[in-house]
């Protein structure tokens, strides 16, 4: 199993590169401006970049950490990271009322998409490293 582990680490990585990038280009949240007013998918977008960069960093970190319980709490740290991103362009933050928009159809199925998948493989990879905490 100790040879699988740094693959985790580098897949945690690629998905959160993956997140960052598809936030800052093609699943970017429309920008549209009524009476000098920004609209909540400029700052759901922004909530997610911020949130991407944090799961970024921590997936970096995750590499190169050789401590047991470091790794688990970075784990943890990314799955709840990514379970955050999931819910947040459209459950905790509004997106526009106007279904057509880039917001409500490339944003909020994208950040769904990578933030179970955050979720699942850090949540899955501390699950495994509990479980041989139990095997003598």
């Amino acid at each position: 199993m100790d040879k699988a582990r740094p693959l985790v680490g580098i897949a945690l990585t690629v998905l959160s590169a993956l997140l960052l990038i598809g936030v800052l280009t093609f699943a970017a949240p429309c920008e549209e401006r009524n009476a000098g007013m920004v609209g909540t998918c400029l700052w759901a977008g922004r909530a997610v970049l911020g949130a991407s960069i944090v799961a970024l960093l921590l997936s970096i970190v995750r590499i190169f950490e050789r401590d047991e319980g470091e790794r688990r709490g970075l784990d943890l740290g990314i799955a709840l990271v990514g379970a955050l991103v999931a819910c947040m362009p459209g459950m905790l933050i509004d997106l526009c009322a106007d279904s057509a928009m880039a917001c409500n159809g490339v944003l909020r199925p994208f950040c769904m998409a990578l933030g179970i998948s955050l979720a699942l493989v850090g949540g899955a990879d501390l699950v495994m490293r509990l479980l041989s905490l139990r095997k003598p």
